[in-house]
């Protein structure tokens, strides 16, 4: 067919070599015509091929496709009905190797390739025959490692059990386990010895033989940080282990994980000095690039709750060489400004527990009260077991307050106790995860104080996936307080109910006791609790129907818990989703209804 599409062509360009002007124009146009013709010669000649595979599915189907050089040819626009032919001839040849690794070498092929109507079909109909099975597994550790726990179970669970269908993939996982542990653990002259399978294909059966020599333990050396502004000896604190025990690379990477985590250092290289090893000892190098001294913060924001919102931060990450702190914030908002002001000396575990003495100040306007706080508080905080921080405090604090009708004066010494637990897969956007919180508190004339009272809050958030593409989100809040009779609190320490974080479908604590004229002054007890599924139509967006209930009250057998509903639009962003509900209060007579705007981590 190329002789009738050229031939024509070339007589053309003869023709026309006596006219230049004329032959440069109609020769343009002529090559075109040839471009195009060539283009739809080379489009026709693309095959119309499938592929087709009968008789075993799952990954030995799988392992066939992708072994197959006519599966991943058939697209091939210049693939040719001769070249097919070929690929077709050494496909049953492809197919009997790509069973093998997964303990089929006994399998029958029958291939038929045919053409119909200018379609191909090159049809594989296989039986894999009986499996290989495992007869004999002999696998023993050598060298100091032997006795070793960690290899131990690590043997017992190789998937290589006498039985089983031999599979050559989960061989060769068995021997990088074997490396991979020994180089945790600090077996850094491992090596394999004998290691190989041996299959007897008439009988249909494999014997698999390793000898894995793990060689002396190594243990941690000095570590030498490499860095001029902390103290060395602080740094050290960082360190989970001493020179003599055995070497780990987890205890290396969190050690790397927690300088990161510090906030001093912009850069850290945390390695092991191998070669510089004596004694089995192997010295550790910490390579630290500092941050800049200070750091400077700005944020601007809006909630239905508290309106307009913005923020100023200062934070001298290192007030001097043992690692003190100091930190400040300022926030302004429709119903709350304040300022707060905190230095942190680091004790103990220098990751989580830390010394805390804070000065602050806050100026509330709510649409139920106002309020003008002062505090100054000292705190010491510890990392318990199973993730729970613990926080112990003191805050001497005074209250000027306008509630309703209501106006007075307080100063309050509060000790009190807090624990909080997070754990969740993320935590700006959370498939599986909770946190928790309890905080109680109290307060007595003995220690110099205007009002008696115990107070217990608790808190709690829980996150699951629903599904691949939903979420469950459950979230709870009560508290408790034991007042002594006469005394009053002020309204920082009341509880109020409703709002963006709260009970949707009402305003900002507009949920509570109300005084005389009906303005909401705050109760002594709240129960709060939101059910929410939410479903994710793409990466970025999802929507969510929820329900809540909840009220503060003095007395529970004076009110009931209120209830609101509605649906709500999400919008995943890097700093957590932007929430907009619309919800409707249930137990309202009117048609109210409300949005609620919070942008924000899940946890």
């Amino acid at each position: 067919m190329n002789k009738f599409i050229f031939l024509p062509a070339l007589q053309v360009a003869l023709n026309f070599s006596f006219d230049r002007q004329a032959c440069r124009s109609r020769f343009t146009g002529l090559a075109l015509v040839i471009s195009l013709l060539c283009f739809a010669s080379s489009a026709s000649a693309k095959l119309d091929l499938s592929v087709q595979i009968v008789g075993i599915d799952g990954p030995l189907r799988n392992n066939v496709l992708q072994s197959l050089s006519v599966e991943s040819q058939k697209n091939d626009p210049d693939l040719t009905d001769n070249q097919l032919r070929r690929l077709h001839q050494k496909a049953e040849s492809e197919i009997r190797t790509a069973m093998e690794p997964l303990g089929y070498y006994s399998a029958v092929v029958r291939g038929n390739l045919t053409q119909s109507e200018g379609a191909w079909t090159a049809r594989y109909e296989i039986e894999p025959g009986p499996p290989i099975l495992i007869q004999d597994r002999d696998i023993q550790i050598e060298g100091e490692g032997a006795n070793d726990a960690a290899f131990q179970k690590l043997v017992k669970g190789f998937r290589l059990q006498p039985g089983d269908i031999l599979n050559h993939q989960h061989y060769e996982d068995a021997k990088r386990a074997l490396q991979r542990l020994a180089a945790e653990r600090g077996y850094l002259d491992a090596e394999l010895g004998i290691h190989e399978v041996r299959v007897r294909v008439e009988r249909h059966e494999a014997d698999i033989h390793l000898r894995f020599n793990t060689g002396p333990r190594y243990h941690f050396g000095e570590v030498i940080f490499h860095q001029d502004i902390i103290d060395p000896i602080y740094l050290e604190r960082f360190v989970t282990f001493k020179p003599g025990d055995p070497y780990s690379t987890e205890k290396l990477f969190d050690l790397q994980g927690a300088l990161n985590d510090s906030d001093y250092f912009a850069n850290v290289e945390v390695r092991a000095l191998r070669e510089s090893a004596q004694n089995l000892l192997v010295p550790i190098e910490a390579n630290l690039e500092p941050r800049k001294k200070n750091r400077y913060t700005a944020g601007l924001g809006y909630g239905t709750d508290t309106g307009a919102r913005s923020s100023l931060g200062w934070t001298n990450r290192r007030v001097n060489r043992k690692g003190h702190r100091f930190k400040s914030l300022l926030r302004f908002s429709e119903i709350q400004n304040s300022l707060t002001g905190t230095y942190v000396i680091p004790i103990r575990n220098p990751r989580t527990d830390q010394f805390e003495l804070t000065t602050s100040w806050m100026d509330d306007k709510t649409p139920t009260s106002e309020s003008e706080t002062f505090i100054y508080g000292v705190s010491r905080s510890l990392s318990r077991r199973a993730g729970w921080l613990e926080t112990l405090y003191l805050n001497y604090r005074t209250d000027s307050y306008v509630v309703g009708a209501e106006s007075g004066k307080t100063n309050l010494l509060m000790p009190g106790i807090s624990f909080a637990h997070i754990n969740a897969d993320d935590r700006i956007y959370t498939l599986r995860g909770h946190r928790l919180a309890l905080d109680f508190r109290g307060s007595h004339p003995a220690l110099g104080s205007d009002v008696q009272f115990l107070q217990l809050t608790l808190w709690a958030k829980v996150l699951r996936q629903l599904g691949a593409h939903g979420r469950f989100i459950m979230r709870g809040e009560t508290g408790i307080t034991r007042l002594a009779s006469d005394n009053t609190l002020p309204p920082s320490l009341r509880f109020f109910a409703g709002g963006d974080q709260s009970v949707r479908g009402y305003k900002y604590q507009a949920l509570g006791p109300r005084d005389a004229s009906g303005k909401v002054v705050g109760g002594q007890q709240m129960l709060v609790a939101s059910v929410e599924y939410e479903y994710r139509f793409s990466n970025t967006f999802s929507g969510a129907v929820f329900l809540d209930a909840g009220n503060a009250v003095n007395d529970w057998p004076e009110a009931k818990l209120q209830k609101g509903a509605g649906f709500g639009v999400r919008w995943k962003t890097p700093i957590g989703l932007i929430r907009l509900d619309l919800a409707k209060p249930l137990d309202e007579t009117d048609k109210a209804q409300y949005f609620h705007l919070v942008v924000g981590p899940d946890l």
